[in-house]
């Protein structure tokens, strides 16, 4: 049958091709990318084959080597097993720009010289796992992942529901970033959005932690201590205790959950929050109810101290 088909038996003639498939590409990118690369000649059939025999989305993400003498069906079989080679890095949401740049440089897979000044605002770099083939620049790796990120930001903005209290993409992205900093657990990333959106609509000062402490680090290390009231008091422009309203820009990267939490907060009363001491927070919709589960906070920690 076609599918069977090798394209060349002589194994002195046997080349290897590296192909990186990323994590969303279609079908139709995929065998692009491999006439690119010379494995096939027809993505016609290729793609044909691929829906045929049900793997059309069921091809996994990675970096392949892949053996020129290949047949369609070994090669379908090669890319839904996953067979991939282990170059890969991670950026982890809520990670920094000067975390992952330590990261990029130090990695000795990679090629190319990189300076911070490379890199774009915080917030717009994609937490994901990025395949990469040995001695890619790390400039185009780097591009790549703010491309990803400029596709989420775009998609979910364009979604989003327009009477909420952002007024462009790029707070959207400050917002998602002190959300994905406020809070550890995925479940209440809506809440928390809620009670920010709920707070801007009310001209109430955000008082976010995470926004002080970037002011005092600019991320590029961790503080090492806890906040402070004077730490509170002092002025920067990310301190949210003084300032009004958003903060000039984003305080990490965040992933696209907390993106979409940003662009869709749960409908609540809720204008407060504070820590439950195991990730997630205690909620309340008035100051006099949020003193109390300050207090609740507060004896939870000493019962675990």
């Amino acid at each position: 049958m076609l599918k069977n088909y090798r394209p060349n038996l002589n194994p002195q003639k046997i080349k290897n091709y590296s192909l990186i498939i990323n994590k969303g590409d279609t079908l139709r990118v995929v065998s692009s990318k491999m006439v690119e690369k010379g494995i096939i000649k027809n993505k016609e059939i290729f793609e044909f084959f691929a829906k045929f025999s049900s793997y059309e989305k069921s091809i996994k993400s990675g970096q392949y080597n892949i053996p020129g003498i290949l047949s369609i069906k070994e090669l379908l079989d090669h890319l839904n097993l996953g067979k991939v080679v282990q170059n890969r890095i991670t950026i982890t949401e809520g990670m920094n720009n000067a975390t992952f740049y330590e990261i990029l440089k130090e990695n000795n897979l990679l090629s190319g010289k990189l300076d911070f000044t490379d890199f774009p605002t915080e917030g717009y770099l994609a937490p994901d796992t990025y395949f990469y083939e040995k001695g890619e620049n790390r400039i185009n790796l780097l591009n790549r992942i703010i491309k990803a990120q400029s596709k989420k930001i775009n998609d979910i903005w364009v979604k989003r529901p327009k009477n909420n209290q952002l007024k462009n993409s790029h707070e959207l992205v400050i917002l998602a970033s002190i959300i994905e900093k406020e809070t550890g657990d995925y479940n209440e990333l809506d809440l928390v959005s809620s009670v920010l959106h709920n707070r801007l609509r009310k001209k109430m000062r955000l008082q976010a932690d995470p926004t002080v402490i970037y002011g005092i680090t600019q991320g590029k290390k961790s503080l090492g201590r806890p906040l402070t009231k004077s730490d509170l008091r002092k002025y920067s422009e990310f301190n949210t205790y003084i300032i009004k309203g958003l903060p000039p820009n984003p305080i990490c990267n965040p992933g696209e959950d907390a993106l979409k939490a940003a662009a869709n907060p749960a409908n609540s009363k809720f204008y407060y929050y504070v820590s439950n001491g195991i990730g997630g927070h205690f909620f309340s919709k008035n100051l006099a109810e949020h003193n109390k589960n300050v207090k609740l906070y507060k004896s939870l920690v000493g019962k675990n101290n």
